[in-house]
């Protein structure tokens, strides 16, 4: 049973600042999590009055990692840094986001290693129904700066 949530998504992202680009983690459990989004005028991907979908992709990426992040919390960790590897079946609806609209994400997971490695389905949607959806591959290793500097690997 998912936990009713509402919480800032900064709380549970290593993304802060116009890099954070979900507003709120409405609900979260073991298999998954819901957030959401609303794109303005002055987000950072708004060009010429709009935002093209593929960010949507971003925002499910940011999906898995409050989900991550929502489980180092209720260990008393903070939220650490993670990694898109990849992403497959990604289909769109729609060129563009709606600006100043509620876009809703949900992330699954559909497999999740003891070293990090997983496996995610999302999608998006708004008021007008599907936006996109994908298949993501994750890496979210114990220790991220290792992996960066060529250390160790989980």
């Amino acid at each position: 049973m998912p936990t009713d949530l509402s919480l800032v998504a900064e709380e549970l992202l290593p993304q802060k600042g116009s890099m954070c680009l979900l507003e709120k983690v409405i609900s979260a459990d073991d298999e998954g999590l819901v957030a959401t989004a609303i794109f303005r005028s002055n987000s950072l991907f708004c060009r010429e009055g709009r935002v093209g979908a593929w960010v949507s992709l971003e925002c499910m990426a940011q999906a898995v990692a409050a989900w991550a992040g929502y489980h180092d919390r209720q260990q008393g960790k903070s939220p650490r840094m993670g990694f898109l590897l990849g992403s497959s079946r990604f289909d769109c609806a729609r060129p563009w986001l709606a600006l100043d609209r509620m876009l809703r994400i949900e992330v699954r997971k559909e497999i999740q290693m003891d070293d990090g490695l997983g496996q995610f389905t999302g999608v998006t949607v708004d008021e007008e129904g599907m936006v996109s959806s994908a298949v993501l591959t994750v890496f979210s290793p114990e220790d991220p700066l290792a992996v960066i500097q060529g250390g160790a690997r989980g």
